[in-house]
């Protein structure tokens, strides 16, 4: 009885050793973690993550509803920046290189520069991200790229298709300057663009109204992250259709990527079309009623007149 006893805690305490060892190399062990690929907008966040889904941890610095060039770091931004091993920044946001130096970060910061909301730009800025996550962080994305390549060019084939249609060639519209790359690529004709709403002089305004009603303008298109006060002043001002546009994904929850956010631009402008066309109906029927209305005001009329210069005569006549 004692020497199964001496036996059972002898296996227990064997046990606890064990597990002791095997905890303790755990703990040991170095842990892995997701590499961090910060990324000043959600255009370069939605790539990352289409590329390179869960096998890194994506943070995005500006949100989409905020242009990124008006930016306002915040403390947060720099430890951000100091975590991660590779940076992805367009260009044009003024604070990058502050914040690079402020992070005292050892990540690879890379510039993907250019536009990207027509189709071919955007495939080259995920054939760049593909690049930066193979070349930085060793990541193979090639098959998750092609994917993303063939999606965005069935989108392409299907939205042009669409605006052959609706005869977008025929339609003239003026839009604001960062959304003309892809207006135009639809197929619309525009026949003036503005730049940012705050640096416009009056002078400026109001060439951009002669323009506008001297080319035949339908639109007005606006992009969100530059403000649409002034686009709605201006739809008001000529009696247009008012349409906004975003250039970054993640505006509304539906739009995880650049792809869905051409979709959505499409739509919008496709529907503005149809908007105006029937508003120019009404109108036009309308317009028709008056006239037709006039044109019955006046037969009553000359059957009155009619009426009493016969009953005049009658009675002359009677006489």
């Amino acid at each position: 009885m004692r020497s199964s006893y001496k036996f059972i805690t002898f296996f227990m305490l064997l046990l606890i050793f064990i597990l002791a060892i095997t905890a303790q190399h755990t703990l040991c062990e170095p842990q892995t973690e997701k590499p961090i690929v910060v990324c000043t907008t959600s255009v370069l966040y939605s790539i990352v993550k289409d590329l390179a889904g869960d096998s890194v941890e994506a943070v995005m610095i500006v949100t989409p509803s905020v242009c990124p060039a008006h930016y306002d770091i915040k403390p947060g931004d720099v430890e951000t920046i100091a975590k991660a091993q590779l940076v992805l920044y367009h260009g044009f946001e003024p604070w990058i290189n502050s914040l690079v130096e402020a992070s005292g970060t050892k990540a690879h910061v890379v510039k993907i520069g250019g536009p990207w909301n027509t189709p071919d730009y955007l495939k080259e800025k995920y054939e760049a991200v593909a690049n930066c996550l193979q070349e930085y962080l060793g990541i193979d994305v090639s098959s998750r790229l092609e994917k993303c390549l063939a999606a965005i060019d069935k989108t392409a084939n299907e939205l042009k298709a669409e605006a052959a249609e609706i005869e977008a060639d025929k339609v003239n519209v003026v839009c604001m300057t960062w959304v003309k790359g892809f207006v135009s690529w639809l197929g619309f004709n525009v026949v003036a663009d503005y730049g940012p709403p705050e640096k416009l002089s009056t002078a400026q305004v109001d060439e951009l109204i002669q323009k506008s009603r001297d080319g035949g303008a339908i639109l007005v298109i606006d992009n969100l992250q530059s403000g649409t006060r002034f686009g709605e002043y201006l739809s008001s001002e000529l009696g247009l259709v008012h349409v906004v546009l975003t250039n970054f994904p993640y505006t509304e929850p539906e739009l995880v990527n650049c792809t869905m956010v051409m979709e959505r631009n499409a739509k919008a402008l496709f529907d503005a079309v149809s908007t105006y066309k029937h508003g120019a109906a009404a109108v036009k029927l309308e317009s028709e009623l008056s006239l037709w209305k006039t044109i019955s005001f006046a037969l009553v009329a000359i059957a009155l007149i009619e009426g009493f210069a016969i009953a005049f005569l009658w009675r002359k006549l009677g006489k």
